[in-house]
C-alpha cells in the first residue's frame, strides 16, 4: 500500500512572530499520522496573499493532502480564499455561496447582533472549491484541489477548526485500506523521563508492536502506546495497563485524565472529601480541581493564606509555629493541611507553603524550596516532605501543585515513593 504524504500549512503574522503558539500543526499532524499518512511538512507564513498562495504550491506539489489553518476571517489581512482562488481559478471573481451566507445571517441572529457588512467576504468561495460549514464561527472553510493535491482550508481558532476537521477532513483523507489503529496516553507524574523509559526497557523498542514511547510536558511524562492492524483498540489498552503497572506509583490515568480528574476520582471511590490550604501555589490546586466538572462533591473549597496573619486566622496556624520554624517548614505546613481539613470539615486535607523566587531565599531555604503536608483526618496522621523544584516562578508553582496533588492520591491508595524534587 502507498502510503499518502500530507503537509500542513499554518497561517497568520501572530504565529510567524510567536506571539502565538501554533497548536492547530499539532493536532492536525498527529490525527493524520493515526489516520494513516505520512506527515512529511509543517510551514508556516504570515499573512501575505503571494507567500500563502507560493506555500499551497510548493506543498501541494509534493503531497497527496495539504490542510491550513487561519487566514479565513473578514478583515484586509484574511487573504487564505484570495491565495486558494488564485491557484484554482487564477484569481477569477469569486461566487457567493448560498449555504455560507445563511449560515453567516443564523449565527448572528441567533446572538441578536447585526452582521456587519465585512462578514459577506466569508461567504465568497473561489469557483473551483467547495465551503465546509463551520457550526462553531462565521469563517467557513473551503476544500479544493490543487493539482492532483486534495487540500483543505479551515479556520484558526481551535475550537472552530477542530471539529470541522474531524469531521469534514478527517474522514476524507483517510486512505482507504489503511490499517486500523488505536492510542493510548498513559500520564505519569514524579519521575524522570530517562527513569521511565529505564522501567519500560525493551518496551520501547523501535520495531516493536503495540509501540511505546515517551512525551514529557509541564512535567507530566507521558506513555504513548500506538497499536497498529486487527483488534488494535484491545491491543492498545492492555499494553498501556502492563505501562502503567510497570509505572506505578506514579502513573496516575489514561487518555487525558489529570492529577485532579485521579485525586477526585479516588476521594469518590473512598467516600472522601478534599481542601486546600495554599500559600506559593496561590490557589493553583484549587485551580485545577474546580476544573474537573462534578468536583463540588468532593472539594468544598479551601484558603489561600499568603500571609502569616492568614494562616493563624484562617486555618488555625499557632503564631508561635510561625515564629519558632517560619513559613516554610513542616510544622507549618503541617498545621495548614490539618487546621483546613478541621474548618472545612474535610477528610483529606492538601497544604502547600514555599519559595517559589525570583527572590525570598534564605540559608538553608532556596528558590525552589517547597514544603507539602497531606493530612488524613480519618487516621488522624499527616506527612509534610520537602522538595526544591528547579525553574522560574510559574514552574516551581506549578510542579508544588501537582506534586500536592499526587501525594494526596499516594495517601488515599496507601501508595507511596520520592519525587524527583524531593529532598531530606
Amino acid at each position: 500500500m502507498i502510503v499518502p504524504r500530507a503537509a500542513i500549512l499554518s497561517i497568520g503574522d501572530e504565529l510567524v512572530l510567536g506571539t502565538t503558539l501554533d497548536t492547530n500543526g499539532r493536532t492536525v499532524s498527529e490525527a493524520l499520522r493515526e489516520a494513516g499518512l505520512d506527515v512529511v511538512e509543517h510551514r508556516t507564513v504570515r499573512d501575505d496573499r503571494a507567500a500563502i498562495a507560493a506555500a499551497m504550491r510548493d506543498l501541494a506539489a509534493s503531497c497527496d493532502v495539504l490542510v491550513s489553518t487561519g487566514g479565513l476571517g473578514p478583515t484586509d489581512d484574511d487573504l487564505t480564499r484570495d491565495a486558494l482562488n488564485d491557484l484554482c481559478d487564477g484569481g477569477a471573481p469569486m461566487v457567493e455561496d448560498p449555504q455560507s451566507r445563511a449560515d453567516l445571517e443564523a449565527w448572528f441572529a441567533g446572538r441578536g447582533r447585526a452582521m456587519a457588512a465585512i462578514n459577506l467576504r466569508q461567504a465568497m468561495r473561489p469557483r473551483g472549491a467547495r465551503a465546509i460549514r463551520n457550526p462553531g464561527g462565521t469563517a467557513p472553510g473551503l476544500a479544493a484541489t490543487i493539482g492532483a493535491c486534495r487540500a483543505w482550508c479551515l479556520p484558526g481558532p481551535p475550537r472552530e477548526m477542530v471539529p470541522m476537521f474531524e469531521s469534514d477532513v478527517l474522514p476524507a483523507a483517510r486512505p482507504a485500506g489503511a490499517p486500523a489503529l488505536a492510542k493510548c496516553t498513559v500520564g505519569t507524574y514524579g519521575m524522570g523521563e530517562s527513569s521511565l523509559a529505564q522501567r519500560l526497557g525493551a518496551r520501547m523498542a523501535r520495531d516493536r508492536e503495540p509501540a511505546v514511547g515517551t512525551t514529557a510536558s509541564g512535567s507530566v511524562v507521558s506513555i504513548q502506546v500506538v497499536a497498529r492492524g486487527p483488534d488494535a483498540p484491545r491491543r492498545a489498552a492492555e499494553e498501556a495497563q502492563a505501562c502503567a503497572s510497570i509505572a506505578a506509583p506514579y502513573a496516575f490515568g489514561t487518555d487525558g485524565a489529570s492529577l485532579a480528574s485521579a485525586l477526585l476520582d479516588e476521594c469518590r471511590a473512598r467516600r472522601r472529601t478534599v481542601t486546600v490550604a495554599e500559600s506559593c501555589t496561590g490557589g493553583l490546586i484549587g485551580g485545577m480541581l474546580t476544573a474537573v466538572a462534578g468536583s463540588s462533591d468532593c472539594f468544598p473549597g479551601g484558603w489561600i493564606t499568603y500571609s502569616n496573619a492568614l494562616k493563624t486566622s484562617e486555618v488555625g496556624v499557632a503564631p508561635e509555629v510561625l515564629a519558632r520554624h517560619g513559613a516554610v517548614s513542616a510544622e507549618t505546613v503541617a498545621a495548614m493541611a490539618a487546621g483546613a481539613c478541621a474548618r472545612a470539615g474535610a477528610t483529606l486535607g492538601i497544604a502547600v507553603s514555599g519559595i517559589a523566587g525570583p527572590g525570598g531565599a534564605v540559608e538553608g531555604k532556596p528558590v525552589g524550596t517547597v514544603w507539602i503536608a497531606v493530612h488524613d483526618a480519618s487516621t488522624g496522621e499527616t506527612r509534610a516532605r520537602r522538595f526544591e523544584f528547579p525553574g522560574p516562578r510559574d514552574v516551581v508553582r506549578d510542579r508544588a501543585a501537582k506534586a500536592a496533588l499526587q501525594l494526596a492520591r499516594w495517601t488515599l491508595r496507601g501508595e507511596d515513593a520520592p519525587l524527583i524534587w524531593e529532598r531530606a
